[in-house]
């Protein structure tokens, strides 16, 4: 980050006739110590011009972005989808990569995906831990907490399969598959004129936020168990893994 002062210190003025403009000129010193790696540099159209993207490619870096159609040197297009073809293209491959057989770029650009995978669920569980403030003593594993994501994930997205053949077993519990049917809230019973508090067992036992002790006078007539009658006794009758 470069913080603008309006001054030239940091940005050094460019020519009137470098095509590269002031936009490209940010870009150049910001992406200096990045350049010859082979990174994508993602622009909109303030930034985006064909001098750009020449000399990022110059310089082994991919260019994506947003373009303006006046802007100079700029392809003209006649309202149809139009395909500029790479200038350095030919009938031989450009990289050793090209030149590998397709199911060797295939299991290499898994490779990429499950890393790519991977180092997202790093980061949101550092930042999880970061935002619940966990002590670092007490922390559950990683593999734990991507467990809990794709369980969730399942939860929420997926949908049964049906391809199990034989006897299908019973994935959820009964207080799910019946919720509708047998499961709905009562008042606890009485006691001394009023109604005995119970805590809810989902606001104890929730994997899913902060847990807390809460009294409450719902409970499940089937489950017999307390149930916050907002959010928790749904909750509990509709996911595996609250």
């Amino acid at each position: 980050m470069i913080v603008y002062t309006g001054t030239n210190i940091d940005i050094p003025v460019v020519h009137k006739k470098d095509p590269i403009g002031m936009s490209g000129a940010i870009v150049k010193k910001m992406m200096a110590d990045y350049l010859g790696r082979g990174h994508i540099l993602y622009t909109d159209n303030w930034y985006t011009s064909p001098a750009l993207c020449q000399f990022l490619h110059d310089n082994k870096t991919g260019s994506c972005g947003t373009v303006r159609a006046n802007r100079k040197f700029m392809p003209k297009f006649n309202g149809n989808k139009t395909r500029v073809e790479n200038p350095s293209s030919s009938d031989t491959p450009d990289s050793e990569e090209e030149a590998r057989p397709h199911h060797e770029r295939s299991r290499k650009r898994r490779k990429t995906e499950l890393f790519i995978q991977n180092i997202t669920m790093l980061n949101a569980y550092n930042l999880w831990l970061v935002k619940k403030n966990i002590d670092p003593s007490k922390k559950p594993k990683l593999r734990e907490f991507v467990y809990n994501v794709a369980y969730q994930l399942l939860e929420d997205f997926g949908e049964p399969t049906t391809n199990i053949k034989g006897r299908r077993p019973n994935p959820m519990p009964d207080r799910i598959i019946d919720a509708y049917s047998r499961h709905y809230p009562v008042h606890t019973e009485m006691a001394n004129g009023k109604k005995k508090p119970r805590g809810c067992y989902v606001c104890k036992h929730t994997t899913r936020r902060q847990k807390k002790r809460t009294r409450v006078v719902i409970i499940c007539n089937e489950c017999n168990i307390g149930l916050c009658i907002v959010g928790c006794f749904r909750d509990y009758h509709t996911l595996k893994n609250f």
